[in-house]
């Protein structure tokens, strides 16, 4: 069972591996991208942890095929990005530049 992983490059661009794949140009800014997945797991994701040029993923929903997010700390990583873990069944994933929570 493959899974997915979900994760930043370059600093302008997200990354789908797996059984959901492919890319998202992001573009550098101060508001990061929202990425929603098909099994309820909702992030966000912005180039730049504190002054280090790394992807940062903050999760603010686990969702069901949700495993966790690998931190990383060094800029000089082969992925300096954090990396969303997902088990296998993950359908799909949408990534939006602007949203707005409605209360």
């Amino acid at each position: 069972m493959i899974g997915s992983h979900i994760y930043g490059a370059s600093d302008d661009l997200i990354e789908f591996e797996g059984e959901v794949s492919g890319e998202c140009g992001y573009g550098v800014d101060d508001s990061g991208a929202l990425v929603v997945c098909s099994d309820g797991t909702v992030l966000t994701m912005k180039y730049g942890k504190g002054r280090l040029g790394i992807w940062q993923i903050t999760v603010l929903t686990a969702g069901a095929l949700f495993c966790g997010v690998e931190e990383c700390r060094d800029e000089d990583a082969a992925r300096h990005s954090d990396v969303a873990n997902f088990q296998h069944g993950l359908k799909w994933a949408y990534v939006a530049r602007e949203w707005e929570r409605v209360k």
